[in-house]
């Protein structure tokens, strides 16, 4: 008889932005959140941010949380400057840095991979949940293809990463990833 595995050791969880470059960050990873103060091209600049100070290093994992999209620091420029993989920080936009790169970069008291349950911006209620099609990387680093998949239930597959492409856009940013 088959049975879903679902077996949460941490009660760790986190919010997913869909990237076809970007692993999940580990919840267990330290975070700094602040507001970028000017719009450069490719950099999180936030005059009132200490990015060297609280250690912030390439390969760290940037959440813009304004407009649920996430980048890489590719360069740490000084105290207040990062260099990121993509240009997506305005003045005013929140971020959240993920301190120590991705989920695998860390011990979390449990594999690498997540658990992932399947949300969905649309509003509905229980008995309208849909389906989504997902797109994901496994921990074994198979990318599954999960077609009409029920809102609401969570993947029978540790997950390392949800790809934006081959994700429905109802469910790129409302799936959250748990240890």
């Amino acid at each position: 008889m088959a049975y879903p595995k679902i077996n949460v050791n941490t009660g760790l969880a986190v919010g997913v932005i869909a990237s076809d470059t970007i692993l999940i960050p580990s919840p267990a990873l330290p975070t700094l959140t602040g507001a970028a103060t000017s719009t450069t091209t490719n950099k999180l600049v936030d005059s009132n941010a200490k990015f060297v100070t609280n250690k912030v290093q390439i390969g760290d994992i940037v959440y813009n949380t304004t407009d649920n999209t996430v980048v890489t620091v590719t360069a740490i420029d000084s105290e207040t400057t990062l260099t990121v993989s993509a240009n997506l920080f305005a003045d005013t936009e929140n971020y959240k840095v993920f301190i120590g790169g991705p989920v695998f970069s860390t011990s979390i008291n449990s594999s690498s991979g997540c658990l992932l349950y399947v949300g969905s911006s649309e509003d509905m209620t229980a008995a309208e949940m849909g389906y989504a099609t997902i797109k994901v990387k496994t921990i074994a680093g198979n990318d599954v293809t999960f077609n009409k998949f029920p809102v609401g239930q969570y993947l029978p597959v540790q997950v390392l990463q949800v790809f934006s492409t081959g994700t429905e856009s109802t469910s790129r940013v409302s799936c959250v990833a748990i240890w």
